[in-house]
């Protein structure tokens, strides 16, 4: 095996290119880790069809949700009622929960499907064979990103438990 001096000039463009190597490596770091999973259901979903923006979050070891944001002035009320307690992983991008209906203040069966990186699937059962579902869009990681962070305490009805 051949010994490397300082005086080699092998061993004078490795050490060159060390500090170069290890600036690229601490710099790509934090963007590997932080690297958002596309399964990952945590962020702000928007229901089309009424406008409502609502919070996927951790709640303990489990995934929650809540409303955090509406279109239509008198449902602000509304804001920061909780609609998944309690879902936990039960598949390859896939949760299941209880699923609050605030329209008619029961709780089903809920299950979350991700689709795609910008695409939820949100499904409540009644029975586990009476189902309804409807599919939800990913709001911008900029403009979700304070609302998401903060899990304040949220509202339900005593009837959802």
């Amino acid at each position: 095996m051949r010994r490397l001096s300082v005086y080699d000039p092998l061993a004078r463009g490795l050490a060159r290119l060390a500090l170069p190597i290890a600036a690229l490596a601490l710099l790509a770091a934090p963007v590997a880790v932080g690297a958002p999973d596309p399964n990952d259901p945590r962020g702000v979903w928007l229901r089309p069809e009424g406008g409502e923006q609502f919070s996927f979050y951790d709640c303990g070891a489990l995934l929650c949700a809540k409303l955090i944001s509406v279109k239509k002035e008198g449902d602000e009320k509304a804001v920061g009622t909780v609609i998944l307690r309690g879902a936990a992983k039960s598949g390859p991008n896939e949760w299941k929960g209880k699923l609050y209906n605030a329209q008619d203040g029961k709780t089903y069966d809920g299950f979350i499907t991700i689709k795609s990186a910008n695409e939820l699937r949100l499904k409540g059962c009644l029975w586990g064979f009476l189902c309804s579902g409807e599919t939800w869009t990913r709001v911008a990681a900029a403009k979700s990103q304070n609302a998401a962070s903060a899990p304040a305490q949220g509202k339900e009805s005593a009837r959802a438990e």
